[in-house]
């Protein structure tokens, strides 16, 4: 057993946390539900934690732990271990949203079960911890280390070019038709009542829905369905996506996909459609067009590339009719290529360790 431990169990910490393994020598602990998602990657977990209590080894010396969508994740009973013996915790944190219930459990208090630390994207995503009281010298404002993983692969798939990376992986598409992809995402989380429609929302969809994803896939493939000539439209489904919740909405699609890494996948497309979900951030990383669909405006914050204006976002489908055709046909991407994290990563964590 390594003396530094690892424990996540969704999808975005996964992609956070993975880069880090091999430098630190950890050892992997996840839940049975990032099973599949690790295992696309060929990575296997040293533990499986089916519950929200476990014991933290007697070796460990530094805890690294991933927020989930689990009020009752093990995270919680590990950080609350690891401070009864004086063993650092260190939290990852891949995303903006949600910080006042990433830590709050079943509790009302946003820091109940908070580490010592916290490993942060960036400023805007830092300020909102320490509005809630988290201390600021004990933020590391790190970036992502996945980013760069990301980078590397935009340099090695732009040799091989858009178009051939196409044939490659979508062979059913048609020569010369575009191609745009559609991110999904799951309508909950943390606080699920933010992922169900409001008066606070200005994009409909066709009326029979009231959940987030399903009220943004209707407008998307409507406009879509509108243009001429009409793209290949394809749906990534998320790793949570149960495909009995899109109904008969996924027969208006030309092709789904969710088997494997999107990334090579998303390069090969003329335009990245999605909400907030970090593969739309990744695949501005990689060079493509992109573009978020929100049912409000609120949402903006929620992706930095959204806030910074690399990804524009449609947020009524007047604006969503004139801004999705544009970008199709711009064959314009971005040049957004971050500072390496994972230096900087290691470096924070190396001068907290014991």
């Amino acid at each position: 057993m390594s003396r530094v431990l690892v424990f996540i169990e969704d999808p975005g910490a996964a992609n956070y946390a993975l880069p880090l393994l091999p430098p630190l020598g950890a050892t992997l602990w996840t839940a049975p539900t990032l099973l599949p998602y690790l295992e696309a990657r060929g990575v296997r977990p040293a533990q499986v934690i089916d519950g929200p209590t476990t014991d933290l080894p007697a070796e460990t010396e530094l805890l690294l732990i991933g927020t989930s969508e689990n009020l009752q994740t093990a995270a919680h009973d590990l950080v609350r271990q690891a401070k009864a013996r004086g063993i650092p915790s260190v939290g990852m944190i891949d995303f903006p949203a949600n910080a006042a219930a990433r830590f709050r459990g079943e509790t009302r208090a946003p820091l109940a079960h908070a580490p010592d630390w916290l490993l942060v994207t960036d400023d805007g995503t830092a300020r909102h911890y320490e509005e809630l009281g988290f201390p600021a010298d004990k933020i590391g404002r790190v970036g992502h280390p996945h980013f760069d993983t990301v980078l590397a692969l935009r340099e090695k798939l732009e040799q091989e070019g858009v178009a051939a990376v196409r044939r490659r992986l979508l062979p059913e598409v048609p020569e010369g038709q575009k191609l745009v992809v559609f991110l999904s995402e799951i309508s909950g989380g943390l606080d699920p009542q933010q992922y169900r429609r409001s008066p606070e929302y200005s994009l409909d969809g066709r009326g029979g829905r009231d959940d987030r994803t399903g009220i943004v896939i209707e407008a998307f493939l409507d406009v879509s369905a509108a243009l001429s000539p009409r793209p290949y439209r394809l749906l990534r489904l998320h790793p949570k996506n149960m495909r009995d919740e899109f109904g008969a909405l996924l027969d208006e699609f030309d092709g789904i996909s969710q088997a494997g890494t999107p990334l090579e996948m998303v390069f090969a497309c003329d335009l990245v459609c999605g909400m907030t979900t970090m593969l739309l951030y990744e695949a501005a990383l990689l060079g493509r067009p992109t573009l978020a669909i929100l049912p409000r405006a609120a949402e903006g914050a929620w992706l930095p590339t959204i806030a910074s204006g690399v990804t524009p976002a449609a947020i009524t489908r007047p604006a969503l009719s004139r801004m999705l055709p544009a970008l199709l046909n711009a064959g314009q991407g971005n040049d957004l290529r971050p500072e390496a994290s994972l230096p900087r990563a290691l470096a924070f964590l190396q001068s907290i360790a014991p």
